[in-house]
C-alpha cells in the first residue's frame, strides 16, 4: 500500500509528459517552417499541398493535414534509427525535414550517410548558392519575362569548373507542338504540370547564352554553411515532384523563392499580387539585409555571345569593322587575308569579336562541314599563330536587374487636344517595359506590355482610352549588319484602344501584327520599318482591315532621355476612311530609379499632346 502514491506520481508525470509531449508536436506541426517544407497553401478553413505526388507525403492524408503528416514522419524516422540507410530510408528521402525536426528537439538519431544525396551535392563541397536570373526572351512566351533558377556553388578548393555546379529549376512540363496561344491560356488557368528538376550549371549557360543570347546574372547570397545545407536538402526532397504550374503568380519565380523563405528574416515573393515576374524577385533579394550583412554578397554578369559580339564590336575601329565584313562574306585564304592585312597588334580584337559571331551564330548540332564551323576553326589556327596578347576589355556592362526599376507602372497626366481643349489622363500599366524604358533585364530596344490601362477624366466625364491585353514588339538591333545580326522584328498586340484621335468614347477592340527591320545608326539612333496591319470592330464605318507601312527612328540621348519618331501610313481596305497618315513623337526622362516624366505629341486625323509623372511600382 506504500507504493500507490509513489505509483500514482509516476504515472501522473508520465501522463503529463505525454500531453507536453502531444503539445509540442501540435505546435510543431502549425510552424510556418514546417507548412514551408510540405509545401501547405490555405485551401478554405485548411490546407492542401501544392505538390500533388503521393510519393512525397508519408501519412495517407498527408496533403491536407499538416498534423498527421508531421506524425507520420516522426514515426518513420524512428522506426529507420536502426540498421544501415537504403534508397527508401525516410531520412534520406527528406533530409531537410530530418535536420529541422532535430533542430525542433523532436528527434534525437543523427543524420546516416545517404550517398545519392550526398553524391548530389558534392558531399561537404557545396559552400554557397547563388541565384541565376535569365533576362527575358521573346523567342519564347515561357521566357517573355526572364527565369530563375538556383545555382549550388562548389567550395573553390574542390578545383573544379563552376559550369559542373548543380543547378535547380523549375518549369512547366509543355507538350510538344503547343503554340503560343494554348501556353498562354492553360498556364494562366493551371493547365500544365510542373516540377523541378537539377542539371549541371553548363547547360543552362549554353541553352540561354549561346542558343537563346540572353544574358545570365548570378546574385551569391549570403548564407550560413547549415542554411546552404538546409536548402539543398530541401531541393533535393522535391525533385521530379508534381506541382500544377501557373503562369503569371505561381511560376519560376515564385517556387524558387518560396524555396529560400523558408530561412528566417527572408520574404522576396511580392506580396499582393496576382503576378510574380522574375526580376522582381532578385530586386528584393538585393535590397534586403539580415542582420548587419546584405543578402547578396556578389553579383556576376554573364554575358551572352550575342552581347559579347556587340560590345567587341562597337569598341573595332573602321578599319577592324572593315576586316570582320570581310571575313564573314569571303572564305578560305581570301577571308583570312582580310585580317593578315591589318597591323598585327589589331588583329587579336577581330579575331575574338569573329569568335563571339560565329559561336552565336554557329546552327544547333551543325556539322563539322558548315561553313560557320570551318570559319571558326581557321580563326583559332590563326590566333595560335600571333604571339600572345591579352583580351579586350569589354569596358561596358548593363545595370544590375537587382537595382533596376520596379516592374510595373503608374502615371498621372495632363493632355492638351486640338479640338477638345484639355483633359486629365491616369494611366495603370501592370508589367514590363516598353521601348523607351527597356534596361538590364529587358531585351534592348523591345516591348513587353501586359495589362494597359488608360483612363482620360474631361469635365468630369471619364473615357476609355486604352486596355491592352498585351502589346509586344521583339527587336533585333541589328548592330553590325552581318548575316544573322540583320535586325528582324515583329509585333503583336491585343486589346481596346481608340479608334482615332478625332473621336472620343470610341474604343474598338484591335489586333495588330507586324514584322519588319532595324539598325543602330550610329551609337545613338536605331531606326527601322514594319509592315502589317490590324483587325478591329467596324466602328463608325472606319472597317475591319486595313493594311499598313509604319518607319521609326529610337533616339538614346544623354543620362537616361529617350524619345521616338514614327510614321505610319495606314490604308484601309473596308469602310469610308480610305487612306490615313498617322505622326508620333513621344520620349521619356528619368527622374530616379522608379520615377519618370514623359512627353508626347500625336496626329491621327486630329492632334494631342501629353505630358506626365509616372512611378514604378
Amino acid at each position: 500500500m506504500k507504493l500507490l502514491p509513489s505509483i500514482t506520481a509516476v504515472m501522473l508525470f508520465l501522463a503529463s509528459v505525454s500531453v507536453d509531449a502531444d503539445e509540442r508536436i501540435e505546435t510543431v506541426a502549425n510552424e510556418p517552417v514546417w507548412h514551408g517544407l510540405v509545401h501547405y497553401e490555405k485551401k478554405g478553413s485548411g490546407f492542401k499541398s501544392a505538390i500533388h505526388a503521393t510519393s512525397f507525403f508519408l501519412a495517407t492524408n498527408g496533403q491536407t493535414d499538416p498534423l498527421a503528416e508531421l506524425q507520420a514522419t516522426l514515426d518513420a524516422f524512428r522506426k529507420a534509427e536502426v540498421g544501415a540507410p537504403t534508397t527508401d530510408d525516410p531520412r534520406c528521402r527528406f533530409p531537410a525535414r530530418h535536420l529541422w525536426l532535430s533542430q525542433q528537439n523532436l528527434i534525437d538519431s543523427p543524420m546516416p550517410t545517404c550517398r545519392d544525396f550526398d553524391n548530389w551535392v558534392h558531399g561537404a563541397n557545396t559552400q554557397s548558392i547563388s541565384i541565376v536570373f535569365a533576362t527575358g526572351y521573346l523567342g519564347n512566351p515561357a521566357s517573355f519575362y526572364g527565369h530563375t533558377l538556383l545555382k549550388f556553388n562548389a567550395d573553390e578548393a574542390f578545383d573544379r569548373s563552376d559550369l559542373l555546379d548543380v543547378t535547380v529549376n523549375y518549369g512547366a512540363v509543355i507538350p510538344p507542338n503547343t503554340g503560343m496561344v494554348e501556353y498562354i491560356v492553360r498556364g494562366a488557368l493551371g493547365g500544365f504540370d510542373a516540377g523541378f528538376s537539377h542539371i549541371q550549371y553548363y547547360y543552362h549557360d549554353h541553352a540561354y547564352g549561346d542558343l537563346e543570347l540572353r544574358d545570365l546574372w548570378e546574385y551569391e547570397l549570403n548564407l550560413t554553411e547549415e542554411e546552404v545545407r538546409f536548402l539543398m536538402s530541401h531541393a533535393w526532397e522535391v525533385l521530379g515532384k508534381e506541382y500544377t504550374y501557373y503562369f503569371f503568380r505561381k511560376n519560376c519565380a515564385f517556387r524558387m523563392a518560396e524555396l529560400l523563405e523558408l530561412l528566417p528574416d527572408i520574404e522576396i515573393i511580392p506580396p499582393r499580387r496576382g503576378w510574380t515576374i522574375p526580376q522582381s524577385i532578385v530586386r528584393r533579394a538585393s535590397a534586403l539585409s539580415r542582420g548587419d550583412a546584405p543578402l547578396v554578397k556578389t553579383v556576376r554578369y554573364h554575358p551572352s555571345r550575342q552581347s559579347l559580339f556587340n560590345q567587341r564590336y562597337r569598341q573595332l575601329n573602321r578599319n577592324q569593322r572593315s576586316a570582320v565584313s570581310k571575313f564573314v562574306t569571303r572564305r578560305g585564304d581570301e577571308a583570312l587575308a582580310a585580317i593578315s592585312e591589318l597591323p598585327e597588334g589589331e588583329q587579336p580584337a577581330v579575331i575574338d569579336t569573329l569568335i563571339d559571331y560565329l559561336q552565336f551564330r554557329l546552327p544547333k548540332d551543325a556539322p563539322k562541314d558548315a561553313p560557320e564551323a570551318v570559319a571558326y576553326r581557321q580563326l583559332i589556327v590563326y590566333r595560335f599563330g600571333l604571339p600572345p596578347a591579352p583580351a579586350a576589355t569589354l569596358t561596358s556592362s548593363p545595370k544590375d536587374p537587382g537595382k533596376d526599376r520596379k516592374p510595373g507602372y503608374f502615371s498621372v497626366g495632363a493632355q492638351q487636344h486640338s479640338d477638345d481643349g484639355f483633359a486629365g489622363e491616369l494611366r495603370w500599366r501592370a508589367a514590363y517595359y516598353d521601348t523607351l524604358d527597356t534596361a538590364a533585364s529587358h531585351s534592348p530596344n523591345s516591348e513587353l506590355t501586359m495589362g494597359d490601362l488608360i483612363i482620360g477624366i474631361r469635365d468630369g466625364d471619364v473615357e476609355l482610352r486604352r486596355a491592352q491585353l498585351f502589346r509586344v514588339e521583339a527587336v533585333n538591333s541589328g548592330r553590325s549588319g552581318l548575316p544573322g545580326d540583320s535586325g528582324r522584328s515583329w509585333r503583336l498586340a491585343l486589346g481596346m484602344e481608340r479608334q482615332d484621335l478625332a473621336c472620343s468614347r470610341c474604343a474598338v477592340a484591335r489586333f495588330e501584327g507586324d514584322i519588319g527591320l532595324s539598325r543602330w545608326l550610329g551609337d545613338q539612333v536605331i531606326a527601322g520599318a514594319y509592315i502589317g496591319g490590324a483587325l478591329q470592330d467596324n466602328r463608325n464605318d472606319n472597317g475591319n482591315l486595313w493594311l499598313r507601312a509604319r518607319a521609326y527612328a529610337n533616339w538614346h540621348g544623354p543620362r537616361g532621355l529617350r524619345m521616338r519618331f514614327s510614321y505610319e501610313y495606314r490604308e484601309h481596305l473596308d469602310g469610308a476612311l480610305g487612306s490615313q497618315d498617322v505622326y508620333e513623337l513621344v520620349g521619356r526622362y528619368p527622374l530616379g530609379n522608379n520615377v519618370d516624366l514623359r512627353f508626347s505629341h500625336t496626329r491621327n486625323i486630329a492632334d494631342e499632346s501629353m505630358l506626365s509623372v509616372g512611378y514604378y511600382w
